[in-house]
This record gives structure tokens, C-alpha cells and sequence, in this order.
């Protein structure tokens, strides 16, 4: 029997799609993709994890099965979106798991509700709140490069993602999967990101775990390190033979890092 179902939320005219898994759980992981992708991309994460957690996998505006057309929804409406998600759901709180532009997602409603967020894994992100200007920066040029590959070939685009944010032929071919439904109008779903980062200089109050692929770009890992160094309730998880998703690259050993981290919070 299939454990893992299909839904649809309704917000502000557009049509949320998420995947859940079946009955209750005394603990609840959401998880947030990565930029272009779907929440298909944790496949092998809800399987391992769904006997013991609720786990949830949603697709952003502008992704995957997610309509956002006729709507004004975008990236920043994501904190309201998780918010009415898990109160339809009746979660209280969930632990969050964010794979880049996921974990961007996942510190921001973090932030805005810490009351629902038992804890937070960050996988080849950083913070939206410190030490995050090279980071942007280096963004802001690599978007200029996406440019040019849409505007002439969206399959060249995919292609380009996918050789840079995974190690493995395994991970590219399943990330290749994930992002095949992204297309030049999805784009627009795409803005109000710089709403949700919040200057902060105090250190999270919620369980912090940053991982990262070895293999991921030198900037990433260098932000990986240093926030490690700003936040001392978290911990750092470097994974030998992964990129930048490195659950696609190396889903086991993502999962036993991730489960030994949930262990120590529950």
C-alpha cells in the first residue's frame, strides 16, 4: 500500500500541490527543494523516514505541480504557505528541511513562526540573516549566466543546473527529473525572495544543522563553515561524495546524518 499521498491547498487563488504521508506521527518533517526543482527530489528521504515522522514535501510557487497562474503568489508568500499547510494538516510544529533555495524557505518561517519549528537542517544553503554577501553577490552573476542559457534553450538551462549542483550521474539524472516541469514562466513565481531575509545578529534559538556536499562550489562550503562558527547550537555535516543536493548525490548517507541529528533533537 502506498503510504504517500497527493494534496492541494488553496491560497490566494493558486493551487498548492504537496506530497504527505498517511496516518499520524508523534514528529512531522517538512521538506523544501531546491530552486527549479520539486518535491520529488526527496523521494528517497519520505520512504526513509515516513514509519516513524509525518513527512511532507511541498512544491514552491512556480514548480513542479504547483498553478500559480492568475495568482500574485511568489516565494514570499512561502511562511503563510507552510503556515496553513500544517494548520489544515493539525501539526503543531515540524522539523525543516531545506535543500538551497529551500533552506532560504525553511530559516524564514523559522523565524517569522518559532513556535512551529522544532528544529532546522540547512543542505548546501545559507543564512538569510548574516555573513551572506558573498554569497548573493556570486548569485546575482550567476543569474546574468541562467539568463543567457534561457533565453536561447530552457533544455541547455536544465542541462547547466544539473551538471553544477550535482557530483554523482545518479543525482544529476534524478535532479534532471525534478526540474524538467520548470519553465521561462515559471520565473515570475520567482521574485519577493529579498522580503524574506531579516539582518540578525544574535544567534538562532532553534537546533541549527548545516550540511554540505565536499563537492560542492568553494563559496558554499566556505558559508557553510562560517555559520557553523556563528551559531552554537548547530552542527556541521560535511558529505564525502556530494554536491550541492546532496540528498540526490548520496541519499543514505544524507539519511542517516539526518536521522542521527533528529534523534539528538527529539
Amino acid at each position: 500500500m502506498n503510504m504517500i499521498e497527493s494534496r492541494t491547498l488553496t491560497f490566494n487563488k493558486a493551487q498548492i500541490h504537496y506530497s504527505i504521508s498517511r496516518g499520524q506521527r508523534p514528529a512531522c518533517i517538512l521538506m523544501l527543494h531546491a530552486a527549479f526543482a520539486d518535491r520529488h527530489m526527496f523521494q528517497a528521504q519520505m520512504q526513509a523516514f515516513m514509519d516513524k515522522y509525518r513527512v511532507i514535501a511541498i512544491d514552491m510557487p512556480g514548480h513542479g505541480d504547483t498553478v500559480t497562474k492568475g495568482s500574485a503568489v511568489t516565494m514570499k508568500h512561502m511562511p503563510d504557505i507552510i503556515q496553513q499547510l500544517l494548520r489544515e494538516n493539525e501539526i503543531v510544529a515540524c522539523h525543516l528541511i531545506g535543500v538551497s533555495l529551500g533552506s532560504l524557505i525553511a530559516q524564514a518561517y523559522a523565524y517569522r513562526c518559532p513556535e512551529q519549528v522544532r528544529s532546522v537542517t540547512i543542505v548546501g544553503g545559507y543564512s538569510i540573516h548574516k555573513a551572506n554577501e558573498k554569497l548573493l553577490r556570486a548569485q546575482r552573476k550567476e543569474a546574468l549566466r541562467w539568463l543567457l542559457y534561457i533565453l536561447f534553450s530552457m533544455k541547455r538551462f536544465r542541462s547547466h543546473v544539473a551538471s553544477v549542483s550535482c557530483h554523482t550521474e545518479h543525482g544529476r539524472s534524478l535532479l534532471t527529473a525534478a526540474i524538467n516541469r520548470f519553465n521561462r514562466g515559471s520565473f515570475a513565481a520567482m521574485s519577493g525572495l529579498d522580503r524574506l531575509f531579516a539582518p540578525l545578529e544574535t544567534p538562532m534559538l532553534y537546533p541549527l544543522h548545516i550540511m554540505y556536499g565536499e563537492h560542492d562550489l568553494p563559496l558554499a562550503v566556505e558559508a557553510a563553515v562560517n555559520l557553523h562558527k556563528l551559531e552554537p547550537r548547530s552542527r556541521l555535516t560535511k558529505l564525502l561524495g556530494a554536491g550541492h543536493c546532496a540528498n540526490l548525490d548520496e541519499p543514505l548517507l544524507f539519511n542517516d546524518q539526518t536521522e542521527g541529528f533528529l534523534d539528538s533533537v527529539d
